[in-house]
C-alpha cells in the first residue's frame, strides 16, 4: 500500500465529516485511513463508521489518558500499511482531489516529509484568517528551512523506513515533535519540502489573545 493517512480525533464532528469525503475524492487511491481516536463523547465514532463503507478505514481508539500528539502519531504508524505516513487533524480539511498525488509525488530518495500551507476553515476567527491568509503568499514549492511550523503534523507525509528509523519524541508531551522530528532528519543531510499544492483548510477559531498565546507556544516548543 502506497500510503496510510492518520487522523488524530477528539470530538471532531464538526469537520470529520468534510475531512472524510475529501478523501473519498481524492485521484490517488492507493491509501488507507487510521483514525487514532482517544475518547470521542460526540458522533466522531458514528461518523467513522458511516464512512468505513466507503473508506478503507480503520479505528484505533486509545484513552484520554493515554493520549499526547507523539504518542498518538506513533501509535498509528505502528498500525500503518503504507509506505508513507500522512498524518492529519481531524479538522484539516484537504484542499482538493490532487492532494495526497501532489505531496507524494514530491519525494525523491532524499526527501524526508513534505507538508503544505494552512488556510482557515469558514467559521475561523478574523484574526485567523488574516494571519493564515499569508498562506496565499507562499504559492510556490520550497525547501523548508523553517524553524517553527516546519512539517507540522496539521498535515504532512513522512517516509515509513524513516520513521522506524526515528519515532517521534514521546518525551515531548505538550507538541512539538514534528519539528524535532524534522530537524533530526535535517541534520542527517535530508529534505523537508513546503509544497502549496499539498495544503488544508484548517484553524480553531481563536481570538487575538488565544492566537498570541498559541504562536508564543509554538516559538517556546519549537527551540
Amino acid at each position: 500500500m502506497k500510503a496510510s493517512i492518520i487522523i488524530r480525533t477528539l470530538n471532531e464532528q464538526k469537520w470529520l465529516g468534510a475531512v472524510l469525503k475529501s478523501l473519498s475524492e481524492q485521484n490517488e487511491k492507493d491509501f488507507e485511513v487510521v483514525v487514532v481516536d482517544s475518547g470521542s463523547h460526540d458522533k466522531t465514532l458514528d461518523l467513522v463508521s458511516e464512512w468505513r463503507g466507503k473508506l478503507n478505514l480503520r479505528l484505533i481508539q486509545i484513552k484520554p489518558a493515554d493520549f499526547t500528539y507523539p504518542r498518538s502519531c506513533n501509535i498509528g504508524a505502528e498500525k500503518a500499511s503504507g509506505e508513507y505516513l500522512v498524518y492529519l487533524s481531524g479538522h484539516s480539511v484537504p484542499i482538493g482531489d490532487d492532494w495526497l498525488a501532489n505531496g507524494l509525488n514530491d519525494f525523491s530518495d532524499r526527501v524526508a516529509g513534505v507538508y503544505g500551507n494552512v488556510y482557515p476553515l469558514p467559521d475561523a476567527s478574523i484574526w485567523e484568517k488574516f494571519f493564515y491568509g499569508f498562506g496565499v503568499l507562499k504559492g510556490k514549492q520550497v525547501i523548508s528551512k523553517a524553524r517553527i511550523g516546519v512539517l507540522g503534523n496539521t498535515n504532512a507525509i513522512i517516509r515509513k523506513d524513516l520513521w522506524q528509523a526515528h519515532q517521534f519524541d514521546e518525551r515531548l508531551v505538550d507538541g512539538g515533535e514534528d519539528t524535532a522530528w524534522a530537524r533530526f532528519y535535517l541534520d542527517r543531510g535530508y529534505l523537508i519540502i513546503r509544497d502549496p499544492k499539498f495544503s488544508v483548510m484548517h484553524s480553531h477559531g481563536l481570538g487575538l489573545v488565544e492566537f498570541v498565546k498559541q504562536f508564543r507556544r509554538w516559538k517556546k516548543i519549537s527551540k
